[in-house]
Formats: structure tokens, C-alpha cells, sequence
């Protein structure tokens, strides 16, 4: 237990360190936040550190995609009676240009109501290209990283990783719902296996708690909340 508590104490410690830096970066709406702080972004990123860890070049040719919202499965896809749905993060991102080429994602999200903040800068060589793809909802499987275009029934696997996850191009989403109840059992029976073997035995209370969720919860603020503090970091390091 004290473990997790004091994850939870550094997170509220980064959440609040960083809150004047990211009031500084934010807008009314996602596109708002795109057009004043995208290209900055990208710029102060490949101008600060080595381009080619963003699998770009030190080009200032940089444009970027439409804004795509993410969505992610409600609640009701782990359940077998319930009809499975996917719900908006209210995080957007586009795929970053450079010379005409898709070489990265950029993202924004709603810190607060009407408030939009800096959100992610990075992914593998093969999603930026995916994404211009999407002619329905941007799902994201985060567990396994995997994207979807899903046009209300089918879900097309977006990139080989999500291709992988589900042995296929496509898939219903009856059938995705049955993968990801089948998932998530098996996360869930691997924590219990780990905590049985050290503790001897899984109390009650413990399954409740659900400690996968609580963990990945925090790593997820964690990261968040330092993406901002980075940001401003490359800044200070760019003007020094």
C-alpha cells in the first residue's frame, strides 16, 4: 500500500508544479490549441533535441492533419449483457506533415471545460499515415495501443499492431466486445495469480479495489502531467 500512495503524492506533486505552464498553453476549443501551439510545438521539439528520434528532419516545412477525436470502449463493452459502445475522450490529434510526409502525431485535450491543453507528441513510424485513413470514429484500445476506424459496426484494424490484436483486418463489434471481456479476464486473473503467490491469499477488499485500474490510472496522470513540464523544459533550454 505504501507504494501506490506515494505514486499518488508524486503525481499530485507534478499536477502541481505544472499548473502554471500548461495555463499558459491553452485555448477555448481543440482547434484553437492547433492552430496557435502545434507548429511551435513540433518546432521546439526537433529544434531542442536530435529530429530523428521523432522520425523527422530538421525541415520547417510542418503541417499537420485534421483533428481526429479519439474514442475509447465504454464500460458496457466488458460486460456479455450489455451492448458494447465507444465513448470520446475529448483528446484530438493529427497527423504531423513534414515535406509532405506523415511522420508523427500531435494531440490536444480538455484539461478543464472549454479549456484545451498540449496532450502528446510522438508515436511509431506507421500510425501517422493510418490515421489519414479514418473515415468514422478514432478508436483506441489503450491497453494494447491498437487503433480502429469504426463506422458503427465494424471496427478496421488501422495498423499491424491492431491487425495482430485481432487476428484480421476488421471485426465486428459484437465480436470485439467478446475479445475484450476475454482480455480483460485475463488481465485480471494474472494480477490475482501475482498477489496470491505474494501475499498468500486475495482478500475481498483487494478485488474490489481492482488494482490494475488504480495503477494504470496513476501512470496515466503521471505521464500527463509531465508532458506540459517537458514542454516548458525544451523551451527554457532553446532560449537559454
Amino acid at each position: 500500500m505504501r507504494p501506490m500512495k506515494g505514486s499518488f503524492i508524486c503525481c499530485v506533486g507534478l499536477l502541481a508544479s505544472t499548473t502554471t505552464v500548461s495555463a499558459e498553453m491553452t485555448e477555448s476549443s481543440a482547434e484553437r490549441f492547433a492552430d496557435a501551439y502545434f507548429y511551435d510545438i513540433v518546432m521546439d521539439h526537433i529544434q531542442g533535441d536530435d529530429p530523428t528520434n521523432y522520425h523527422m528532419t530538421d525541415s520547417e516545412n510542418v503541417t499537420f492533419g485534421p483533428l481526429l477525436e479519439t474514442y475509447i470502449p465504454s464500460s458496457s463493452c466488458y460486460k456479455n449483457d450489455e451492448t458494447c459502445s465507444f465513448v470520446p475522450t475529448k483528446e484530438f490529434v493529427a497527423t504531423v506533415f513534414q515535406d509532405d510526409e506523415p511522420v508523427n502525431v500531435i494531440g490536444t485535450y480538455e484539461q478543464s471545460a472549454g479549456t484545451y491543453a498540449f496532450s502528446t507528441f510522438g508515436s511509431d513510424k506507421e500510425t501517422p499515415k493510418a490515421l489519414m485513413d479514418v473515415q468514422g470514429h478514432l478508436v483506441k484500445y489503450t491497453e494494447r495501443s491498437a487503433w480502429f476506424d469504426y463506422d458503427g459496426d465494424m471496427l478496421v484494424a488501422l495498423t499491424s499492431y491492431s491487425k495482430q490484436m485481432i487476428s484480421g483486418d476488421e471485426m465486428s463489434t459484437k465480436d470485439f466486445q467478446a475479445l475484450l471481456i476475454e482480455d480483460h479476464e485475463n488481465i485480471e486473473w494474472n494480477v490475482e495469480e501475482g498477489l496470491m503467490d505474494g501475499a498468500g491469499g486475495y482478500s475481498d477488499e483487494a478485488k474490489s479495489n481492482n488494482p490494475t485500474s488504480n495503477t494504470n490510472r496513476l501512470i496515466g496522470f503521471a505521464v500527463l502531467a509531465m508532458l506540459p513540464f517537458g514542454y516548458w523544459f525544451l523551451k527554457r533550454r532553446k532560449t537559454a
